[in-house]
């Protein structure tokens, strides 16, 4: 009945989802001036791209959560579980994953309201906002001036597209797709604007570029989106109202992105891969720059990350050499008047460049995900001219014949590319299999068998990944947990020690303080909780070592603060309240005490050191403790039996 009612509820938020995305939708389209035969083909379009869409992925429905960053965005994130005045203030004073998105925390949190940790929920809100992005690129190619043929392909590809399955079926990019949508609504209000002069559409369309931007920061080249709009408009790009207009977005754009920046400072993302020259950046991005668009026409070999090549070779200096061609194109484009291809590369390269690796982030040197709206310019120029010049050589059925073809294609590959997003097993072994010798995909593979308790093939990946790559940081840690659950304390000690050498990796201070803490040595491992508290202020459980740390040194009092900090973070954890029911009974205040254990029993009834602990304190004020040390001794407390023989031998 549970699982029913969770389902109903689900499709219950599906329907209200879609009802609002259609009235989002509706809202940007002017259709005054449209004749109803017009307007029936606008919506008989628009159903088209959801029925199509929706096809494409029917498998998004069944998926689970994936162990790549959905755990820290969803299912680990006590600051989704509700629109409390705590959660709003951390998402837009945390960073998460290295990132600042609190527009796309709030979208979990509704999530989570309507359907708990259910993925199915998540899973559908990214395809609501996939499908209503697909409509309005649709809407702002004819805003702009495409024909009609050419706008309908371009919505089409954008919503069908192989590639575009990273940033649907990944619970984890919602920041893309919830982005995105902003941004398409900021550069329609923009092109509605610029041909009407209407300042309230002006400021609608500055509201949605920072929501955008609020979404996922990478929208802070809006306002060179918006020039390209320009061009494609054939505004004069030379005119100073023209980039008077942009003044205050380009502001709010700069405020955001140093503090996107801070966030991948803080979360140790920036300059993760050392030993890189400027040359090489250079080439990289070159070369990404232009497999990019050569991998939107043949999107084959897909993979959820694409690793840095062992070395540059001569494909990657032709690409670079391509891309700083593209580039110039740009120039020479606008110079003789094409404007169509001059504002498809201007916004093609303005919504690519932030991920080309110039600065270094990451481990992977191109990803999907990075093409969902950059595809946008691109596919425009070229759907312009290919169905122009169908329209001039053939009859008009062939334009639509190709299409037909071309979006049944599509949707077959993107329909089948949705199998590696299912579960963990699939996203991790679709990697393994494409890059076999990437030391990225052997650790994450070897963390999922490490997640399940298949050491044996753990440590087969684990020990290949930091031989492919002994510089990287991850691996080591992997292999540190491994070692660390397999009870091997020097081997873990060591590999923790390797990660954290390179890269001062925040997790390895966690596993490392645990190794400390369970080897007797609370100084060392309330070193190292200090360095995860710096990165997470709030994280529960390390605020919880650290007050096991100081409680073993008798500072009792910010042992108490320090537990009481992670029950505020965390309050259904039962550890935490046993934790700080001991020294309460240290410190001789019985009663809190006993209201703590109390509840650590509520929340873990199975928890027979808690029944231990509580029995303790009641033998200290004078009540009977046997009652809960039987059931200590049930629950397999060892300490519990010889405490029993001492105090209950009637």
């Amino acid at each position: 009945m549970r699982a029913r009612n969770i389902r109903t509820k689900s499709i219950g938020s599906y329907f209200t989802l879609l009802y609002f995305a259609g009235c989002a939708t509706f809202g940007v389209l002017d259709m005054n001036s449209e004749t109803a035969d017009t307007k029936k083909s606008f919506w008989f379009q628009i159903g088209i791209l959801v029925i199509v869409s929706t096809i494409a992925y029917l498998k998004v429905f069944n998926a689970s959560f994936l162990s790549w960053d959905d755990g820290a965005y969803v299912l680990y994130n006590k600051d989704i579980t509700g629109f409390t005045a705590k959660n709003i203030s951390a998402w837009f004073s945390e960073y998460y994953v290295g990132n600042y998105h609190p527009v796309t925390m709030a979208s979990y949190a509704i999530d989570h309201v309507l359907g708990g940790l259910q993925p199915q929920i998540y899973h559908i809100s990214n395809l609501l906002l996939h499908i209503t992005n697909a409509s309005l690129v649709f809407i702002l190619m004819r805003k702009i001036g495409a024909l009609h043929l050419p706008a309908l392909a371009v919505a089409l590809l954008f919503a069908l597209h192989p590639s575009q399955a990273e940033s649907v079926a990944w619970v984890a990019e919602r920041k893309t797709v919830l982005s995105a949508l902003f941004s398409l609504l900021a550069l329609i209000f923009y092109t509605e604007y610029a041909t009407t002069g209407q300042r309230t559409k002006m400021i609608c369309a500055l509201l949605a570029a920072t929501v955008a931007m609020l979404s996922k920061a990478t929208a802070v080249v809006i306002p060179v989106s918006f020039i390209a709009v320009d061009i494609w408009l054939k505004r004069d790009i030379l005119s100073f109202r023209v980039w008077r207009e942009k003044l205050l977005l380009l502001g709010i754009a700069t405020v955001v992105g140093i503090v996107a920046i801070n966030a991948q400072a803080g979360g140790k993302f920036l300059d993760a891969r050392t030993g890189v020259s400027t040359f090489q950046s250079i080439v990289y991005a070159g070369y990404a720059y232009s497999r990019y668009i050569v991998r939107l026409f043949l999107p084959f070999q897909l993979s959820a990350m694409y690793p840095y090549p062992d070395e540059l070779g001569m494909i990657h200096y032709v690409f670079c050499i391509g891309a700083f061609c593209l580039v110039g194109l740009i120039y020479v484009a606008w110079r003789r008047k094409w404007y169509v291809l001059c504002g498809g590369l201007l916004f093609y390269t303005a919504n690519i460049v932030l991920v080309l690796q110039l600065i270094p982030f990451g481990e992977a040197l191109m990803a999907d995900r990075y093409m969902y709206i950059a595809c946008i310019g691109i596919l425009y120029p070229a759907m312009q001219y290919f169905f122009g010049w169908v329209a001039r050589a053939t009859k008009p059925i062939v334009g639509w014949g190709i299409l037909a073809v071309v979006t049944a294609a599509c949707l077959l590959l993107t329909f089948a590319r949705n199998t590696a997003w299912q579960s963990d097993t699939n996203f991790f072994n679709a990697m393994l299999e494409a890059f076999p010798n990437s030391a990225v995909a052997q650790y994450s593979v070897g963390g999922m068998y490490l997640k399940n308790g298949d050491f044996a093939n753990a440590e087969v990946h684990l020990n290949k990944a930091v031989r492919l790559d002994p510089g990287n940081y991850k691996a080591w840690y992997n292999k540190g947990t491994l070692h660390l659950r397999q009870g091997k304390a020097m081997e873990a000690l060591e590999a923790l020690d390797k990660s954290i050498s390179i890269n001062g990796y925040h997790k390895a201070y966690f596993s490392r303080a645990i190794l400390h803490q369970a080897t007797g040595q609370p100084e060392l491992a309330l070193a190292d909780i200090e360095q995860v508290l710096k990165v997470q202020p709030h994280h529960s459980r390390a605020l919880c070592i650290k007050g096991d740390c100081l409680e073993r040194a008798g500072k009792l009092k910010e042992a108490l603060e320090n537990y009481s900090k992670a029950i505020e973070n965390d309050p259904a954890e039962s550890i935490f309240y046993m934790h700080r029911g001991i020294v309460f009974g240290k410190t001789q205040q019985y009663k809190l005490a006993i209201g703590d254990l109390d509840l650590a029993i509520e929340l873990n009834p199975e928890s027979g050191e808690a029944f231990y602990y509580r029995a303790m304190i009641k033998q200290q004020t004078g009540q009977g403790p046997c009652s809960d040390l039987e059931t200590a001794v049930r629950k397999g407390y060892s300490r519990a039996r010889e405490a029993m023989a001492k105090l209950c031998r009637n």
